[in-house]
């Protein structure tokens, strides 16, 4: 009996033994304070990076909220106008949709013209696009068309500066249905019979702000064509295609325009046997009213 109360209580105490659990020996866990310096210096870092980048190219919507001032326009007398047109009229000419539209399968087609360009200077004073607007960081170049020879569709080149906005940085939309009144207009006054009409509707969408100093291109068509009546559509993109202003219009000949000087009207617009069409502009021709020494004086 004895033996085996032995041999139990053994047994006992060797079950005990497999049945608890071996507690490991753990070391201390290592100090955590240079992983959150780091973790701090990783963050100012960031930030830092990011006010940097954001302060060099800002967000578009940055722009649109907190929008930076910009320096007033030149004056057309300022010695530095006519260095800034001309390299105005460098960049229009070196557009790529331009340089694909003149390279294009059908460009035997299309034409180019400068409207505006064989104005009188007692009439291109008091003309609001060529003359209250044209300048150094407003309008500054002539528009350059290019028109398809049986006048149903056109595409018109712009540069809209930093003098003709509304809210700082975005052009006013005032300005941009003024400019469409214009593009859409050529197209359907060419259509109309007596090649002379005026506005009688113009209905306008705004897709998206228009950042100002940058190129525009106006893409005008025909519509239908009613005895005196001319309907056309049009939009405005950018250099990337992004649409920024919708439009349709109705132009309507007047019932005296039979008695009206057609010649000025085709002076205007410009037409086909224009030979200034597509011809960059000279140092003569970027500020009518002053001669060059006048500029130079």
């Amino acid at each position: 009996m004895l033996c085996n109360s032995v041999r139990h209580r053994s047994l006992l105490s060797i079950s005990r033994l497999q049945t608890t659990p071996t507690r490991l020996y753990t070391a201390p866990s290592a100090p955590r304070r240079s992983n959150t310096l780091l973790s701090i210096s990783l963050f100012s870092l960031g930030c830092t990076s990011a006010y940097v980048l954001g302060s060099l190219y800002p967000p578009t919507l940055i722009t649109y909220l907190a929008p930076r001032s910009a320096p007033p326009p030149l004056h057309p007398s300022d010695p530095r106008a006519g260095p800034y047109i001309e390299a105005l009229e460098d960049s229009l000419q070196s557009l790529p949709l331009l340089s694909q539209a003149r390279s294009a399968p059908d460009a035997a087609e299309w034409y180019e013209t400068r409207p505006y360009t064989h104005i009188p200077e007692e009439r291109r004073v008091n003309s609001l696009t060529v003359g209250a607007l044209n300048g150094p960081g407003k309008l500054a170049l002539r528009p350059l068309v290019r028109a398809r020879r049986d006048e149903s569709e056109a595409m018109v080149f712009l540069h809209l500066g930093r003098g003709v906005c509304g809210h700082e940085g975005l052009v006013h939309g005032g300005l941009l249905a003024t400019i469409l009144d214009e593009g859409l207009g050529r197209v359907a006054i060419q259509n109309l019979p007596e090649k002379v009409g005026v506005t009688g509707n113009l209905n306008i969408n705004y897709r998206a702000p228009t950042q100002a100093d940058q190129f525009v291109v106006i893409k005008a068509k025909i519509g239908t064509v009613s005895g005196r009546k001319a309907a056309v559509s049009g939009r405005i993109e950018d250099m990337n295609g992004k649409v920024l202003v919708e439009a349709t219009a109705t132009f309507i000949q007047p019932r005296y325009a039979t008695l009206l000087n057609k010649n000025a009207m085709k002076q205007s617009m410009g037409h086909p046997n224009d030979e200034t069409a597509g011809r960059p502009v000279v140092e003569g021709e970027l500020y009518p009213t002053q001669g060059k020494d006048e500029r130079e004086a």
